[in-house]
């Protein structure tokens, strides 16, 4: 029986970790470079605090749940989000950037998930500069609707409207580029 690199971490294979890293270890430092380009905060230090926590969560990874890429690229996610609320409380500003919006990560560990990056970057990049703007502030930065309300300097009813019309035009672009397809992602 083959293992996947996390549930050799979980059992307490060291070599897993060296697996983790030489495996996971080009994304998850272009997506900490990404998310915190232009914060001041320690790309290395992001990457450290990463993957300490997947190596402390891979005992609840499952294959049956998703894909080992998947597990880590959230749990990257997820500290990386928290890192830029921990920024915003202390008023750090983050400027809005749309260059760093559709730029896709520097390794990928699939050719289906760089395809369906590439995909959903192109659906971005259709929607209208105000659209793009709020969707960036809350899916790149994790504000919430007021903190992005106050970053624009736009009503919360103006930035919840662009966020909820932003979402629904990229559900409708990527189903049409699906149905464009023939139905295959």
């Amino acid at each position: 029986m083959h293992l996947s690199i996390l549930e050799r971490i979980s059992q307490g294979d060291p070599s897993g970790i060296a697996a983790c890293l030489d495996e996971y270890g080009g994304t998850v430092w272009a997506l900490a470079e990404r998310y915190l380009r232009g914060t001041g905060e320690d790309v290395e230090d992001a990457v450290q605090e990463i993957f300490i926590e997947v190596w402390r969560s891979a005992h609840r990874f499952s294959p049956a749940l998703g894909s080992e890429p998947a597990f880590v690229a959230t749990i990257a996610h997820r500290r990386l989000i928290d890192r830029q609320r921990r920024l915003a409380a202390r008023g750090t500003h983050l400027p809005f950037d749309p260059s760093l919006t559709h730029a896709p990560p520097q390794r990928l560990d699939t050719a289906s998930l760089r395809d369906d990056l590439h995909r959903a970057a192109r659906a971005f990049d259709e929607l209208d500069t105000d659209e793009r703007q709020v969707l960036w502030y809350a899916l790149y930065h994790g504000l919430s609707h007021e903190r992005i309300a106050h970053a624009t300097d736009l009503p919360l009813g103006t930035v919840k409207t662009r966020i909820r019309r932003g979402l629904s035009r990229l559900r409708d672009i990527l189903a049409g580029r699906t149905e464009e397809l023939g139905g295959v992602r």
